[in-house]
């Protein structure tokens, strides 16, 4: 007779994703064990290069379908790794009749992959990879714990230096904005830079990593920055009273905010930002077992 231990799997509790302008750039999605968050962005060229809504729809939309597809068997750090190499190869199709692609006008995106790991009893352990500054917020006993890539920070930095705290008109660049963002791009998947998904340059085995124990049932958010600002430009909310409004169902309540703060502020000037409207997301889950 065959014995099977008891499986984790993740359940959707709350989700939501507008966009900030044209077309949304942003996914997220769960399967079994995983559960993803993704925020593309579109390489700064004039000329689109694949066959979405925008380079980096298609990127976000792509990084999805195949998550969805690769998560039923795989571990994380193969998924990853063939993951990489779907991405580049699809890529390489949608671009067959592009005579030159430069590496800083292909599409990236920040990602975070979670994963809960095989146990029995008790707590559930949970092992995170980021790329890209996507936040994950976990409850532990000490509050509730942000996970994020910051390795962009320094560069983000930068850009918000070269905005200066003029503002800017909805929907458009700064031309030193845009120099700053391609010399930002230069150290794109460098190792004293720092790290996305991308088409052309190699990322998978780079991500930071963490883990934590969740209690069974107890929720878990995932989210783009674009949500984030609520914490991180608008100061309106930490990230326990964040975690609790999305925990109680508030989603749509904070998304309705977010987009009000944003309007209230149209130049960027008192909230320094590139975008007035970003994407927003988040995705609220559960980890369970059965079995």
């Amino acid at each position: 007779m065959n014995v099977t231990g008891p499986t984790s799997c993740f359940r959707s509790l709350d989700r939501l994703s507008l966009t900030g302008s044209r077309v949304n750039e942003d996914g997220a999605g769960l399967r079994g064990r995983f559960a993803w968050i993704i925020d593309g962005a579109t390489g700064l060229s004039n000329e689109q290069l694949t066959s979405g809504g925008s380079d980096a729809a298609w990127l976000a939309a792509f990084v999805d379908e195949r998550l969805t597809a690769l998560s039923g068997a795989e571990g994380a750090d193969r998924l990853l790794r063939q993951l990489e190499d779907d991405v580049r190869a699809a890529f390489g199709d949608e671009t067959g009749h592009v005579p030159d692609v430069s590496d800083h006008h292909t599409p990236s995106a920040c990602l975070g992959l979670i994963e809960l790991m095989p146990g029995e009893g008790g707590p559930l352990r949970l092992q995170g990879r980021l790329l890209g500054d996507v936040v994950v917020l976990v409850p532990s006993e000490q509050g509730i714990a942000r996970w994020s890539d910051e390795r962009a920070k320094p560069f983000e930095r930068k850009t918000l230096a070269a905005l200066g705290a003029q503002g800017h008109e909805p929907g458009q660049i700064p031309e030193a904005v845009r120099r700053q963002i391609l010399e930002n791009r230069t150290r794109l998947n460098q190792q004293d830079g720092y790290w996305v998904v991308n088409p052309r340059r190699p990322w998978a085995g780079q991500e930071l990593r963490f883990e934590a124990q969740v209690t069974p049932g107890a929720p878990i958010v995932l989210a783009t920055d674009g949500f984030m600002r609520l914490v991180d430009v608008f100061a309106a909310y930490s990230d326990g009273e964040l975690y609790d409004r999305l925990a109680a169902g508030k989603g749509p309540d904070l998304m309705q905010e977010l987009r009000e703060r944003e309007r209230g502020d149209l130049m960027a000037g008192a909230y320094p930002r590139v975008k007035t409207h970003d994407d927003a997301t988040f995705l609220v889950i559960a980890a369970e077992q059965s079995g």
